[in-house]
């Protein structure tokens, strides 16, 4: 009896043993594998760090000027202007060269004005150009980037004006509308009576018509967004002018100098264009001064001989 007491408290010892190693085996494996997700997790982190690094790293400005880019990737709707001003000494290349350009990308001129050498202003021969033109969207910010081979650059300026708020409520409005228009003519075919009839037709006209009005502003839109507008003037010159950012002192009197030369001959032009200008009546005015001066001389010597011969008489 005392053996089989024994046997079976060594038969559970034994169980007791087993059961606590195998628990204790389980322990250790998930320990050990909650262990290694951090750090697999923390070498991925690492590895995302260093890629990102790697691209910052390696990013390569285009060029020293500024590149300024308003290309918009999202849904908006946007209505892009800008401005260009160029100097240039072949007028006629440059002019006809912007126009060429303008109409390869898709674009055209909308309006136009020349102006060319005035006679009555001899301060100012050369000519000017100002340009509204018409080009897609996507070539905006590409024409006013390098517009340099028509001529020099003396300012550009661009500007997005976001009506995406404007043009979403207006497509709304619209459907309303559209909805609303459908209603109508259905209700125009159940109605029996005149007055009816006349009452709802005079509504149908007023929604047709502000339809026809909200779609006409959707067009507007859409060609205002997909057509930029830019203004662009061109000065012909006979000397590029250099941007000096410092004006000393002595550069201030040269230019005043210059420009007190440039007066006194202005002074001495208008001078002798007056002189000219007034040859043509002196030809015919002189005679007649000296017509009269002698007709009032004899006149003169008549009454004086008469006098005379008066006193005589006496």
């Amino acid at each position: 009896m005392k053996r089989k007491g024994l046997l079976k408290i060594l038969q559970a010892v034994l169980i007791a043993i087993l059961v606590f190693s195998f628990y204790g085996c389980s322990a250790q494996k998930s320990a050990g594998n909650y262990a290694e997700a951090p750090q697999e997790k923390a070498k991925g982190e690492a590895k995302e760090e260093v890629s990102t690094e790697f691209t910052m790293d390696n990013r390569v400005a285009d060029s020293e000027n500024p590149n300024i880019n308003t290309e918009i990737e999202y849904n908006l709707k946007i209505i892009k202007t800008g401005e260009l001003q160029l100097q240039t000494k072949e007028f006629k290349q440059s002019v006809e060269g912007i126009i060429a350009k303008v109409q390869s990308l898709g674009g055209y001129v909308q309006s136009s004005n020349i102006q060319g050498n005035n006679f009555y202003n001899s301060g100012n021969n050369t000519r000017s150009a100002s340009l509204v033109v018409r080009i897609p969207q996507k070539h905006f910010d590409s024409f006013l980037k390098d517009p340099g081979e028509f001529g020099t650059v003396v300012y550009t300026t661009s500007d997005s004006n976001n009506i995406t708020a404007q043009y979403v409520d207006t497509e709304i409005r619209l459907k309303s509308l559209k909805v609303r228009h459908e209603r109508l003519l259905a209700l125009l075919e159940q109605a029996g009576e005149l007055k009816d009839l006349f009452a709802i037709e005079q509504e149908l006209g007023q929604v047709t018509y502000e339809i026809e009005k909200l779609s006409g502003t959707l067009q507007e839109y859409d060609q205002l967004v997909d057509m930029s507008t830019i203004n662009i003037h061109i000065q012909e010159v006979y000397k590029i002018e250099e941007n000096r950012p410092v004006i000393t002192f002595g550069d201030k009197i040269n230019n005043t100098f210059k420009e007190s030369i440039k007066g006194l001959k202005n002074l001495l032009e208008g001078f002798v264009l007056i002189i000219v200008a007034v040859i043509p009546f002196l030809i015919i005015i002189v005679p007649i001064i000296i017509i009269i001066i002698l007709i009032i001389k004899r006149l003169k010597k008549n009454i004086k001989v008469k006098i005379e011969k008066t006193e005589e008489n006496k």
